[in-house]
């Protein structure tokens, strides 16, 4: 059995390759920064209020627009229990090494993770 993926995340891994150059950017900010060596983006297309916005899909010339938050902060939030967290820095961490991305699409929202390639 087969099991299919909502159509906003179809659209997102379509589109994701378009933040590429700006996803990179913005994690190795904020590692250089030491803020957090978990990084966590939010693609969205309505207002949110974690993590710092980095593109506005308005001006950006996206479908989504980007904010870059931490691992951290999704905890301190509530947005993720001490057990979530262990799991989502094992598949950060992993090989291949990965992004962190909430893609957010009305009311419904996936944890998905990406190589850093």
């Amino acid at each position: 059995m087969t099991t299919q993926q909502p159509a906003y995340l179809e659209r997102f891994s379509e589109t994701v390759r378009h933040y590429r150059i700006l996803m990179q950017e913005a994690f190795e900010g904020v590692l250089a920064e030491d803020v957090s060596r978990y990084p966590v983006f939010i693609f969205h297309a309505q207002e949110v209020t974690v993590g710092i916005q980095i593109a506005d899909r308005d001006v950006f010339g996206g479908e989504w627009s980007v904010n870059v938050s931490t691992l951290e902060e999704f905890y301190i939030k509530g947005l993720v229990t001490i057990e979530q967290v262990d799991d989502i820095k094992r598949k950060m961490t992993g090989e291949p090494p990965r992004y962190c991305c909430l893609v957010i699409s009305g009311a419904e929202g996936s944890l998905i993770f990406i190589d850093r390639t």
